[in-house]
């Protein structure tokens, strides 16, 4: 049960957010503490996060639903991934120390590690 609606249930506010990014970016980057950009840079963040947010939503989600290990690490690691990413930009880039996102993202990637652990044990029995 967990293998499967644990991803999902992960992945469903992500894929909110890449939806967010397209229709409503201003509030898509308010959920995100974060502030929209200009010119350039905002096309770039638009993009970039809309395939950021869809990518690992939709990953995490058909995977959980398909019972697909492969597909839930890839999307789990996609967001486990910004967290080291973000405490680089603390300590070395001079950004704010995000601990709640932090936290947000590795329970993501473990949930995923636990969820893709779980179907593979299965399949193999």
């Amino acid at each position: 049960m967990f293998a499967k609606y644990g991803p999902v249930v992960l992945g469903i506010p992500l894929f909110i957010i890449g939806v967010l990014w397209v229709f409503a970016p201003e509030m898509a980057a308010t959920a995100l503490t974060s502030e929209l950009l200009t010119g350039a840079a905002l096309t770039t963040q638009i993009g970039d996060s809309t395939a950021f947010f869809l990518g690992s939503g939709f990953l995490l989600i058909a995977g959980g639903l398909k019972r697909d290990a492969t597909m839930i690490l890839i999307g789990g690691s996609l967001v486990g991934l910004v967290a080291p990413a973000r405490v680089i930009a603390a300590l070395i880039h001079g950004g704010d120390m995000t601990i709640e996102p932090i936290v947000i993202e590795i329970l993501t990637l473990i949930v995923a590690f636990v969820a893709a652990q779980q179907i593979m044990n299965e399949t193999s029995t």
